[in-house]
């Protein structure tokens, strides 16, 4: 092999090695459905593009959680619901969540999350007008409103967490920092023992947010007997009697991490995809200028009174947004037994590939939903029906991630109607600015902006078309 084409190689390799799939995957060449990389001691990455080829693995029982999230389950805890390999103990954890946090749970809440809605932008609105230059943290503002959101979804009753919102914080940052390359990834799956090595700081801050599952499971016993909440179903699940929950009660890690757990797999999507939709509609004023004049005539009193998300322009428009810049930049699967897929047509006109034990799969979900957002768009146009029903009916294309088999979010009608309804009063009432006018793009477990989350925030006068700005 000539020298010149080993370096390639060797350069491939190290920087599949040393970054995230997500950023890996965009750096791959156009035009090839599937690629594959070799990594040292046979296993392949298989980075696959063709949506059939997606939907049909994403079914496929050979695919599962495996070697490849040791580290994350390291630091997140074994019990974590989104690691979990398939099996009983998924399937019922998963289906609890699913009932509790179905659409009909979630229309029934819609009142409660507007109004919180409302009072997390009112609240912008009070310190805007004190400090009118002064700019607002709006990662901050944000993961406020959505722990008040997603604390009353799992007890059933109002939490006070805001003062885990800095430990969050802190623990995503790490994570970020320890825990995206695949060098530390490969070694974690085929070296288990070094994972305790690995994401310290973020499996300490993990530890100190277990304090936000404590508060949630006392809060929610104090619910027994009123509503089934996935509290409740935590308490119950370690075998611990509701009736005699209080403060001083010591509940086992593995109830603790049950409880904070599901709280933090809704806040590190959600929070930023409301944060990268008002990125986007700040670099395109004319969108946001259209929008505003959707939600003056669907929304005229804010969203803080909706009792429906019912179908309509505002969400026709606002819904593809959100969902083109979900954060979820790709997914990955272990291959746990050997098993053979088709890219291209089912019917064996396209290529094969065969599949071993210890390969895995990256599915390129970002650039899936690049190209369907289109589609959706045009395809969400019946007003007056329920938007989350008709987004349910979307499994097909760019909800594939959100909305499809076994692989579905059970938190996905939550994080949809909590991220509409917030985006909804901010921007009808603020024109945002980051203080940095260009935020790169930093991809990971999750696809997030960094640099500053600082905003700066002008309130725009009641009918008033928003002031036409230079996109950053």
């Amino acid at each position: 092999m000539p020298f010149a084409q080993i370096l390639d190689q060797y350069a491939a390799l190290r920087r599949v090695l040393t970054s995230h799939p997500s950023e890996t995957v965009r750096r791959l060449p156009e035009g090839a459905a599937t690629c594959i990389e070799e990594l040292p001691g046979g296993q392949r990455l298989f980075f696959v593009r063709d949506q059939g080829a997606m939907q049909r693995l994403a079914r496929n029982p050979a695919l599962d959680r495996g070697n490849g999230v040791h580290l994350l389950r390291s630091i997140f805890g074994p019990g974590t619901l989104f690691l979990m390999p398939h099996g009983k103990p998924h399937s019922r954890r998963g289906g609890e969540a699913t009932r509790l946090l179905r659409q009909v749970q979630i229309d029934a809440l819609t009142p409660e999350i507007a109004a919180r809605a409302g009072k997390a932008v009112e609240e912008v609105g009070r310190a805007v007008a004190v400090a009118p230059e002064a700019p607002v943290d709006m990662h901050d503002v944000i993961l406020r409103y959505l722990f008040d959101v997603g604390a009353r979804a799992i007890t059933g009753v109002d939490v006070d967490l805001r003062s885990e919102v800095a430990v969050f914080r802190r623990g995503v940052d790490a994570l970020h920092r320890e825990a995206t390359s695949m060098a530390k990834t490969a070694l974690a799956a085929n070296l288990p023992w070094t994972a305790a090595w690995m994401g310290k700081e973020a499996r300490r801050a993990a530890l100190e947010f277990h304090e936000a599952g404590r508060r949630m499971l006392v809060a929610g016993a104090a619910r027994h007997g009123l509503e089934d909440t996935l509290a409740l179903r935590a308490l119950k699940r370690h075998g611990i009697d509701p009736a005699g929950v209080g403060e001083s009660t010591v509940f086992p890690k593995e109830a603790l991490i049950d409880a904070a757990m599901n709280l933090a797999a809704s806040l590190f999507t959600t929070a930023n995809l409301i944060e990268r939709t008002l990125d986007h509609f700040q670099r395109h004023p004319d969108e946001l200028r259209a929008l505003r004049q959707m939600i003056d005539a669907d929304f005229p009193t804010g969203a803080s009174g909706v009792t429906q998300l019912l179908h309509c322009p505002t969400l026709a428009t606002l819904i593809p947004v959100m969902l083109a810049h979900s954060p979820v930049g790709i997914v990955s699967r272990d291959v746990v037994d050997a098993t053979t897929f088709t890219e291209g047509d089912e019917d064996g006109a396209g290529t094969r590939h065969q599949l071993r034990h210890g390969d895995a799969v990256i599915f390129d979900v970002e650039g899936m939903q690049a190209q369907q957002v289109d589609g959706l768009r045009r395809q969400l146009g019946e007003d007056g029906r329920p938007a989350l029903e008709v987004l349910n009916q979307r499994h097909d294309d760019v909800m594939t991630v959100f909305f499809y088999g076994r692989n579905r979010c059970p938190g996905r009608f939550l994080a949809v109607a909590d991220s509409a309804l917030f985006l909804i009063d901010l921007l009808s009432k603020f024109d945002c600015q980051s203080v940095e006018r260009s935020r790169p793009l930093e991809r990971g477990i999750v696809n997030r902006l960094g640099g500053s989350p600082l905003m700066r925030l002008t309130p725009v006068p009641p009918g008033e078309a928003p002031a036409a700005v230079s996109p950053p």
